[in-house]
């Protein structure tokens, strides 16, 4: 028999607040030198030098999943050397500028720029190295690189190993001088997503704050714009790992200051935000999308916010600044006996519609049920969830006002909450 998942009452399990709206502002300083960590429950996290790396080695995770290396954009610029380690000894850099430049990918923080050939040779390749299940697991690199450094210097690059949790690196000038090589122990580093690493210093770092206490990064790097053919710095929002977000564009920003529905799935893409809230032209300056609501299932899942940008101050002539409204929409408690589940419920009180916001952890059929306080049925429907965060929006518009209780309901869950219509 299935076990069942009980959560305990309504008013347990969901705290309905009223909704407070904070205006906030993030400083990334003069050129946007700094990387700001924010939280949306207490504000700015850190405000750090983001100048003082070059190479972000994963502490988070196990085996491929724990296999990402980032390269600082914002600094460095990284090119795929086009042969083997075979050749570390006798690296050429001639052509290097037609050589492949790498970035690191807008998606996903388990893969940096050195994973960008990730599964070109199958499942085992991870960019940088190829696993070996036949030995431990652990993985060894088999790919070069080649490094620009802020200081206009260069640097081949061989990643080592990752063996049991313990990355191993070397680099060098390129003519093979100054040679330097380093281990870095993820075990000493817990509940970071990444350590840091200076070629320039030869230092590892340590710069990064728990990962549980931040929910977006703003900071500056490199793109690949397609349309212009050519690769710009810009300046981004990066959504932490365990964060997911969405999207609605609406008609204008008092709109958008007052949107409770968003018209995208919710997904834990990293740029889900990034650099779409701004455009820069010539002609123009600055143009805000402060029509665009973004909704944020918060880094321990518990809060749901909606964030609109609504300014934004050059790092060239400012203190690269990014203005945005953010508005508390909801806080849910949930007691989980078995799975890993949360549910949320908004808005509440609700007038036309709800959304349910549910993460599950298999594909199933649900049955949503809404009673009033004296038992009778009011409303029924039959929903299909799959695993992972879903996004369900449902019409109440021919509900009295007053106060009911929603129950859902499947084989591995059963829940009740509150719901007030006015």
């Amino acid at each position: 028999m299935k076990k069942i998942i009980t959560i305990i009452t309504a008013s347990l399990l969901m705290l309905s607040v009223n909704a407070q709206s904070v205006n906030d502002t993030v400083a990334m300083g003069q050129f946007y030198a700094n990387q700001v960590f924010y939280s949306l429950d207490n504000g700015e996290v850190a405000n750090i030098n983001n100048n003082d790396w070059e190479l972000g080695f994963a502490a988070a995770g196990q085996g491929a999943a724990g296999s990402a290396i980032l390269i600082n954009e914002a600094t460095t610029t990284l090119w795929a050397y086009p042969s083997d380690t075979a050749e570390w000894n006798s690296f050429d850099t001639t052509g290097y500028l037609a050589w492949e430049q790498l970035l690191n990918t807008d998606t996903s923080w388990t893969n940096g720029a050195f994973n960008v050939h990730r599964g070109a040779a199958g499942w085992a390749d991870l960019g940088w190295g190829v696993l070996n299940p036949q030995q431990n697991y652990w993985t060894f690199g088999d790919s070069l690189y080649l490094a620009k450094l802020s200081d206009n210097t260069f640097r081949k690059i061989w990643i080592v190993s990752l063996k049991t949790g313990v990355w191993e690196f070397k680099y060098s000038d390129v003519d093979g001088s100054n040679e330097q090589t380093f281990t870095i122990d993820k075990s000493n580093y817990p509940n970071k997503n990444f350590v840091y690493h200076s070629m320039l210093t030869n230092a590892t770092i340590d710069r990064e704050p728990d990962n549980t206490t931040w929910d977006l990064m703003f900071a500056k790097h490199t793109d690949y714009l397609s349309y212009a053919g050519q690769y710009v710095s810009v300046t981004s929002v990066f959504n932490n790992r365990d964060v997911w977000s969405a999207k609605s564009n609406e008609t204008d920003y008092a709109a958008a200051l007052i949107a409770t529905a968003p018209q995208t799935s919710f997904n834990q893409n990293i740029t889900n935000i990034g650099r779409e809230w701004k455009k820069y032209s010539s002609a123009t300056g600055w143009t805000i999308y402060d029509s665009i609501a973004y909704f944020i299932y918060d880094n321990d899942s518990t809060d749901f916010y909606r964030i609109v940008f609504n300014g934004f101050e050059s790092g060239f002539s400012g203190l690269g600044k990014a203005m945005f409204n953010q508005e508390h929409l909801q806080t849910v408690s949930v007691q989980v006996y078995e799975h890993n589940v949360t549910f949320s419920m908004y808005p509440n009180p609700a007038t036309n519609q709800i959304t349910l916001l549910l993460d599950y952890f298999e594909y199933a059929t649900m049955q949503v049920d809404v009673v009033d306080l004296s038992g009778k049925l009011v409303l029924s429907k039959t929903i299909q969830v799959n695993n992972g965060v879903n996004q369900k929006t449902i019409d109440i518009n021919q509900l009295k006002s007053g106060i009911y209780l929603l129950q859902l309901k499947s084989d591995q869950l059963n829940t009740t909450q509150k719901l007030i219509v006015r």
